[in-house]
């Protein structure tokens, strides 16, 4: 008896930095696959970061090494051959947007910004705001035009099948996962008294910096900390976007203008990141607009308290593991951080909770449940 081999094929041409470089990754790394083979498309470094496996097989060419509009048009007119080429049975869009006619496609929902259009006019008529409304469009119409869909979150779910009318395909919800390098037990929290200026009570906000992300509301709530006589300091760490940027040193040159306190750190290396949870006293995550909210699912496995948006998608993942606030205003900001810093008991308590919630989310089980949901879609097309 012949065992049906099913292939795959990986459209990963926009797929180029961050987090969509890491689910790829780790995702594939995670893999066990029996009579199953992948043939991955993109560009030269997002390959080099997945490891070798026999039964995966990696292209690139020059178009995809190219900007937005060569990659497009590979899409548009060198996709479908390829994969009819490596005798394909499926292809898997983890970036959304497509343009081929091949079938069947199941794409995935990573980056919810495009759908939310409050989050768009914080950008003002700007060219951002225009780029995440063309992408609405793209992105709507890929989805619409999908076999089935991947969501990371019910709230992302939601939001996208509100937008884009989604009548009748099949979908599911598979979340990230974290690494075990991020996991650290929580350990026993200090009195606030025990910190010192040269000692600080030490908050980190990792993300990029961007105007959803609100990190300049971040800044003026750990002034205000400041300015009431708390030995707390707070390092930003990320990429930074040039006027969200301008507009958190505008605030820091503000209220820390020595930088005595405050600190913007940019992009650690992702490989090295685990380092600065382990450092931390506390994270706090400010963002508005999230698929699913990474940051806060490694500051749960590093067994941080956590002080966190109560937008979007975050309760939905620490639950009860960490003190919400609205990011649009210090006053809850700073508050949340209040009702922390002086409570041990109620970081640890905190930090426990959403430290046990982690364990629930690792990259082996993203990577069965989405080959098992992929070959499950071929089984379903014969």
């Amino acid at each position: 008896m012949t065992i049906k081999i099913n292939k795959i094929g990986i459209d990963a041409s926009n797929i180029r930095h961050g987090g969509g470089v890491t689910h790829l990754s780790q995702f594939l790394d995670h893999a066990e696959l029996n009579n199953t083979e992948v043939v991955i498309w993109s560009n030269k470094k997002t390959l080099k970061s997945i490891k070798d496996r026999v039964w995966l097989t990696k292209l690139s060419n020059k178009l995809l090494e190219g900007n937005f509009f060569k990659r497009t048009f590979w899409q548009l007119f060198k996709l479908r051959n390829s994969l009819e080429y490596h005798s394909c049975s499926l292809l898997f869009v983890p970036g959304s947007s497509f343009g081929t006619k091949f079938r069947p496609v199941v794409t995935m929902n990573q980056n919810l910004l495009p759908f939310e259009l409050k989050e768009i006019m914080r950008y003002g008529l700007s060219i951002h705001s225009l780029k995440f409304l063309f992408l609405r469009v793209i992105q709507k119409n890929s989805f619409i035009n999908s076999d089935a869909i991947i969501y990371l979150s019910e709230y992302s779910k939601k939001v996208v099948e509100k937008v884009s009318y989604i009548e009748n395909p099949v979908t599911t919800i598979i979340p990230h996962g974290v690494e075990e390098r991020f996991t650290k037990y929580p350990r026993e929290q200090k009195d606030i008294k025990e910190y010192s200026k040269e000692n600080p009570f030490k908050i980190i906000y990792i993300s990029s910096i961007d105007y959803y992300k609100h990190q300049w509301n971040v800044v003026e709530a750990v002034a205000r900390l400041k300015a009431d006589g708390l030995n707390v300091s707070l390092d930003l760490y990320g990429v930074g976007n040039k006027d969200p940027l301008i507009k958190l040193k505008k605030s820091m040159g503000k209220y820390d203008p020595r930088k005595e306190y405050i600190r913007y750190k940019e992009e650690i290396d992702f490989k090295e990141i685990e380092s600065v949870y382990f450092s931390a006293d506390l994270s706090i995550f400010a963002s508005s607009c999230e698929s699913f909210g990474q940051i806060v699912l490694e500051s749960m496995a590093a067994g941080l308290p956590i002080a966190c948006s109560n937008m979007s998608t975050m309760k939905e993942i620490a639950k009860d593991g960490a003190v919400y606030f609205n990011p649009l205003e210090v006053d809850e900001i700073e508050e949340a951080l209040i009702k922390l810093i002086h409570s041990q008991a109620l970081r640890l308590d905190t930090a426990l909770k959403a430290f046990n919630y982690s364990q629930e989310y690792s990259w082996k089980t993203t990577s069965d449940k989405t080959f098992k949901f992929l070959e499950n879609i071929i089984r379903e097309q014969e």
